[in-house]
Formats: C-alpha cells, structure tokens, sequence
C-alpha cells in the first residue's frame, strides 16, 4: 500500500526552504499553504482559559463545537438539513478526507478528481484503495463537464472537489457547478467537497459548491487556513447520519478525537463566524504580486479568485518545472513549488501570503533569472 505514496511535496520542500534559513542562506520562501501570521490573540486567550481541559473528549468532538458547526454550516452552505448528528470533528481536514471516502465507497471504486490537483487527494484515495480517475479543467481552471461525463463509469461513485482550488486560487463557475448538479444527481455520484479556502475568497459572487443542491453530498471544512490554525490541525466532516456515524467509528480505531485545545480554539473562531485573519492584507498582496508578475515576459498567469495561490504558467520557458524550480532556488533563493506536485508540469505555485516586501524582493529576482537564462 505504501509502496506508491510520495512524501507530501508541499511540505517537504517548506521544512528543507526553512532548514535552509536556518543555516543562514537567503531564502524567498513562497511555497508554504498557511498565513504568514499567528494565530489571533482572542484564540489563545480563550484557550488559555481552558488549559485544565486535559481528557479524552468524544471521538466526533466535543457537543458544543459540533453544534457550533452545524449552526455556522447551515448558513454559510445554506444547507437546512445540516444538524449536529451530520457533524464530525476530526484532527485537520486530511484525515477527514481519507475517512469520508474510506466510509463511503468500496476499494475499486472510482473517483474523480479534477486536476491540477492538491497534492494529498491521489494519495489518500490510494490509501483508501478506490481508483483514481482525472479529469482535465479548462484553461481558466473552470471544470470541464463534457471530460468528466466521458469520464464515468458504472463504477464512479463519487467525485471530490476543491473550491476555492489549491494550487490554482481558481473558483469553479456557478453555471459549470449546475452542470455538475444534474450530471452527478443523474448518476448518483457522492460529491465530496473540500472547502477549506472557502472563506479566502476576493470574487464577491463566489457560491461555495456545498451550497448547490446535490443528492449526495459531503463537506469538508476546517480553521487552518483562514484563521492562522494550521499546526492546531482541527477541521471537521459534514455528512449524511449514517456517513457520519461511520467516519465516527473509523476515526475511533485510528485517531481518536481532536486534540481539546484545538477543539477549543475553533469555538472561539466559531464565536467570530469563523471571519478571516488578515483578508484586506491578502487582497492586497494579490494586486500588488499581479503587478509585479506582469513585468516577466516569460511567466503567464489566471489571476486567482481565491486561497493564496498564484498558478505560474511557465511552459514558454519548460516544461520540467521540478528542474526549474530547482535551478530558481540554487541561483537566486526564490522557493516556488513545482507543478509535478500538483500533476500540471510546466507550472509552478507561488503562495503570495507572504510579507509584501519579500514578494518584492521574490519577484525581482524571478524577474532576473528569466531574463538570465530565457531571454
């Protein structure tokens, strides 16, 4: 089973970029997926407050948050149906991810995944032993619909979605998710959707994909990314009853509950309607990372609508983005994740939540090795 998995891509390369500061070199670290921030004073001072809150609590997590959830869930999804029995409270969204499937579908069973894609859903639909099945998104990483409607099989069961999308910062299109309404309704597909960007989002028409009316439907959310949360790995799963209850018992046998402090810590974010950590900065940290990618010929972009992704297009210059990104970091320090990581070469992700004067500082010397060695 393990003989397939890679590290995760992402994560390797911050821990070496921060091993690399460490040891004293320069770095340009834009390849990590988390605020640049700490986790706001309110949070800890509410945890503070809890230290004596040391025991086992329920696997499915502690009543209060799940009803905290339920509560927040049925308005931001528009989801009447959400309750707490439909919630689960689980250590980050990944282990959520890999029981939600692991409770849902039988191995061999195909799945499809729309890509580029983050770098853990292959991996954890390979532990879980379905069958991976990509599909393409168009130029503009909108989702292709006549690709995934060629794409399913009697034996497609279920298709996972990110919305806003890691690596690409992309929104899908309310008139491509309708689409998807009736062809996943029709076929009896499960969507399983991974809204942890879901509240990063600078389009101000953005539906999240949990909010469209599918039959089956299960929703993936968490605190790490919009409230600088992301070493409290705490998320939570929202699905039918007897799904949940299923995931339940999974999560009893391998992890157990969340940790209580982090428990906590989401209700105190929840107490805020779970309202983004530095948005205005991150707003304009886009506008100002745009303006200065415009200024390299070689590298296009689909401005992002979303997360704190920009996907580089870097084709005109290679299509072997590992190597690339590999030369960037020797010669000039930038840290970029290659699109490999994310099943797209010729790419490469730069995280723009980062401090704006090292986005300056980042980008023009990206701007100078281009113009060194493609011009």
């Amino acid at each position: 089973m393990a003989s397939g998995l890679e590290e995760s891509a992402t994560l390797a390369l911050n821990a070496r970029v921060k091993q690399m500061a460490k040891d004293g070199l320069t770095v340009f670290n834009f390849t990590a997926g988390e605020l640049p921030c700490d986790t706001p004073e309110y949070i800890r001072n509410y945890v503070t407050g809890k230290l004596d809150q040391n025991k086992y609590t329920a696997v499915n997590g502690l009543p209060q948050l799940r009803e905290d959830i339920a509560k927040y869930a049925r308005n931001f999804y528009n989801q009447g149906w959400i309750k707490t029995e439909n919630v689960v409270v689980c250590p980050s969204v990944k282990p959520g991810i890999w029981a939600s499937v692991t409770a849902t579908l039988n191995p061999g069973d195909e799945i499809i995944l729309p890509t580029p894609t983050w770098v853990s859903y292959k991996h954890i639909v390979h532990i879980a032993g379905l069958k991976l099945v990509q599909t393409r998104l168009s130029d503009n990483f909108d989702l292709d619909i006549d690709d995934i409607k060629s794409k399913i099989t009697g034996k497609t069961k279920a298709i996972l979605l990110n919305s806003p999308q890691n690596p690409t910062g992309a929104i899908y299109s309310q008139e491509k998710i309708n689409q998807l309404v009736t062809l996943s309704n029709e076929n009896n597909i499960t969507v399983i959707s991974d809204e942890i960007y879901s509240k990063l989002v600078f389009d101000p028409v953005f539906k999240p994909v949990s909010s469209f009316d599918f039959n089956n439907l299960i929703i993936l959310d968490g605190f790490s990314k919009s409230q600088a949360l992301t070493g409290w790995r705490i998320g939570f799963i929202i699905a039918p009853e007897n799904i949940a209850k299923a995931c339940t018992k999974i999560l009893s046998h391998v992890m157990g509950n969340a940790s209580i402090i982090s428990q906590y810590a989401a209700i105190a974010a929840l107490e805020k309607d779970n309202k983004p950590v530095m948005f205005k900065e991150l707003e304009a940290n886009l506008e100002f990372a745009c303006n200065k990618l415009n200024e390299i010929k070689k590298i296009k972009y689909v401005k992002p609508s979303g997360a704190f992704y920009i996907f580089l297009d870097i084709r005109e210059m290679t299509q072997e983005s590992l190597k690339w990104c590999e030369d960037l970091l020797q010669k000039k320090g930038v840290a970029l994740v290659p699109g490999e990581a994310f099943d797209a070469p010729g790419f490469a992700r730069m995280s723009f939540s980062a401090d704006p004067e090292i986005i300056a500082q980042g980008l023009d010397l990206l701007k100078e090795y281009t113009e060194e060695n493609y011009a």
